[in-house]
C-alpha cells in the first residue's frame, strides 16, 4: 500500500476533537496498519531471562519486527509534524505513537474518567433534548448533531436507529401529521438519519412558523 503524500492536519491547540478525527483518518491512509499500531503500541524487539529485558539487536529482527518498527515510525512521525511547538514539547520524549496519541488524549480531552464523565452529561443531554414549539428544526438538529458528534469524538457511537427514535418523538405536535406517516410506512432500523432529516425539513415549510 503506498503512502499518502499529503500533509498531516495540523493542530493549533483549538478544538481537539476536530483535529483528532482527521489525524486518524491521515494515519489510516497512510496504513491501516499504522494506525492500529497507535491504539495497541509498539514496543522494540527483546527476550526476558531471569527477569532481565534485553533489547535485540535491530540487525536480528524480523521482517515483521522491522514492519511493525516502520509503522510506529510514521504513527510518530505525522503527529511530530502536525503540533505546534507548544504541544510538541509535551511528546518530543515520545519513542512511540501510542504514547504520543495517549498524551495529547489526555491532555486535551482528560484522563479515562474525566471522559466517561463527558459521556454520561452527553448522555443525559441526548435523552432530555426536545424541540420547543417556537424553535426551527434546523436549530434542534444542530443541537443534537453536536451531541452525537461529540460522543462519537469520546470513543462513542450513537447508532442511528437511537437517533431517529429520539429525533420523532422529541419533535412538538405540529410534526405530528408527519411523525405518523413515518412511523407507519418505514423501517426506523433501516432508515438512515439524513433521510429523516430531508424528510422533516421540508415538511416544516409547509407549516405555519412558529412565532418566538
Amino acid at each position: 500500500m503506498s503512502q499518502s503524500s499529503s500533509v498531516p492536519p495540523f493542530f493549533d491547540e483549538s478544538i481537539y476533537a476536530y483535529w483528532k478525527v482527521r489525524m486518524r483518518a491521515f494515519l489510516e491512509s497512510m496504513d491501516e496498519r499504522v494506525w492500529i499500531i497507535v491504539q495497541d503500541g509498539w514496543a522494540p524487539s527483546s527476550t526476558t531471562v531471569a527477569g532481565v529485558v534485553t533489547h535485540t539487536d535491530i540487525s536480528l529482527w524480523s521482517k515483521t519486527n522491522l514492519d511493525e518498527y516502520n509503522w510506529n515510525s510514521k504513527g510518530l512521525h505525522a503527529p511530530f509534524m502536525a503540533v505546534s511547538a507548544e504541544e510538541f514539547r509535551r511528546v518530543s520524549m515520545c519513542e512511540t505513537a501510542k504514547k504520543v496519541w495517549d498524551i495529547l488524549e489526555t491532555t486535551h480531552e482528560g484522563t479515562k474518567i474525566v471522559q466517561k464523565s463527558k459521556l454520561q452529561i452527553l448522555t443525559s443531554r441526548f435523552e432530555e433534548l426536545r424541540m420547543n414549539d417556537d424553535e426551527r428544526f434546523d436549530e434542534f438538529y444542530a443541537m443534537l448533531n453536536g451531541i452525537v458528534n461529540s460522543s462519537f469524538n469520546l470513543g462513542e457511537r450513537i447508532p442511528e436507529a437511537k437517533i431517529m427514535r429520539m429525533v420523532l418523538r422529541s419533535l412538538p405536535e405540529r410534526f405530528r401529521p408527519k411523525v405518523t406517516a413515518i412511523e407507519e410506512s418505514k423501517d426506523l432500523d433501516s432508515v438512515k438519519v439524513e433521510e429523516l432529516v430531508g424528510s422533516l425539513q421540508p415538511y416544516e415549510l409547509t407549516l405555519a412558523q412558529p412565532k418566538k
